[in-house]
């Protein structure tokens, strides 16, 4: 089993035996973080639960939540659990990191709002609470015909899309496959977005850049939206991962060519393709029909792949692969009611709690 740590030194992740023990558990903890001279406080699941730690020989199949693909929280505690032995003190560690990318750290020394940061065309690619809309096309049809372009002249590798599945986490599939490719990462994913949220509820309204402005909504509300999986994610999720992962996430729009960068300025990035309402991935590669061969992070020096990929999406637009969320007509498949452009979708689903759409045309 696999389970991702949130520690004062950072994250982790730690791979244990399906028949390991909360011993187990506590001694990879203790290995990875900085917190072995002191009793660990876990907290898990959404909103973050304190688990009152059971006695170390205890199955962790047998605690109250599946462990597997869970991120837990983890601290110093000076008072110790039942059970659990206590250690001779040591140096105590800082508080758990909020890492903030640079476009908002001037933007917040200016007390200004995350919410007027953010451009339009980059708030209009995401609506909480409207459902990515389900369609055969364009994403089936380009399925195995996704084009290609060369990285370069000399470096003999070709740059393409990745295409993701159409099920309402395309965005957190597209991300998963850049940084962690070959790791099932998608509830712990939405988990490490509601996590942050509600953490960030936690500072000092100065230093807070995800509030009900910005949200659109109450955290508790948000947080139990994204933990849902037909709910699609999009700028604030991508600036959350970008934080978490450490790295410059670009996006690019295929409408209009525009790319906005999330934690700008990092030593690697990882490119995502945004049609309007679906989310896919590049990868460069010498042999591009063998995705096992992928290359999906790139060094801030290798610009010559994002400029290939701009000149994929270039192609995309040619093929019709951009989708114009104010225009196109949605059937919501509860009621069989049309309606045009991703507002009204919003607007309908608000009012009647309907969440199923297709495109229609």
């Amino acid at each position: 089993m696999r389970v991702r740590i949130r520690a004062p030194n950072g994250t982790h992740t730690l791979t244990l035996e399906d028949v390991a023990t909360v011993g187990d558990l506590l001694n990879e903890i203790y290995a990875k973080t900085s917190i072995g001279s002191r009793v660990v406080s876990i907290r898990y699941g959404y909103p973050p639960k304190q688990l009152d730690i059971p006695a170390p020989d205890t199955l962790l199949i047998d605690l109250p939540f599946t462990i597997h693909g869970e991120q837990l929280i983890v601290s110093e505690n000076r008072s110790p659990s039942p059970g659990l032995p206590v250690f001779i003190d040591g140096p105590s560690s800082g508080p758990l990191s909020n890492s903030q990318g640079t476009r908002f750290q001037e933007e917040e020394r200016e007390q200004r709002g995350l919410a007027g940061s953010i451009p339009k065309a980059v708030k209009d690619f995401f609506s909480p609470s409207t459902p990515e809309p389900k369609t055969e096309s364009p994403y089936a049809s380009i399925k195995g015909n996704e084009p290609v372009v060369r990285v370069g002249d000399n470096t003999g590798s070709s740059c393409t899309m990745r295409v993701m599945e159409d099920d309402n986490s395309c965005m957190f599939r597209a991300v998963n496959y850049i940084f962690a490719r070959g790791i099932d990462m998608m509830t712990e994913l939405r988990s490490v977005v509601a996590t942050v949220i509600q953490e960030d509820g936690r500072l000092p309204l100065e230093l807070q850049r995800y509030s009900e402005a910005v949200l659109g909504m109450g955290r508790n509300k948000y947080c139990e939206k994204i933990m849902n999986l037909n709910t699609w994610g999009g700028y604030i999720e991508l600036t959350i991962l970008a934080d978490y992962f450490n790295m410059t996430i670009h996006s690019i729009s295929v409408s209009d060519d525009t790319v906005v960068s999330y934690n700008e300025g990092k030593e690697n990035y990882g490119i995502v393709i945004y049609s309007g309402i679906h989310y896919d991935c590049v990868a460069t590669s010498q042999n591009i029909n063998d995705p096992d061969q992928d290359v999906t992070v790139f060094s801030k020096y290798e610009t010559k792949v994002l400029d290939a990929a701009r000149n994929l999406c270039r192609i995309l637009k040619e093929r019709n692969y951009a989708t114009n969320t104010a225009s196109f007509v949605l059937q919501c498949l509860d009621c069989g009611q049309e309606l045009v452009g991703e507002k009204q979708a919003q607007q309908h689903g608000e009012q009647t709690g309907h969440s199923n759409f297709t495109q229609i045309r």
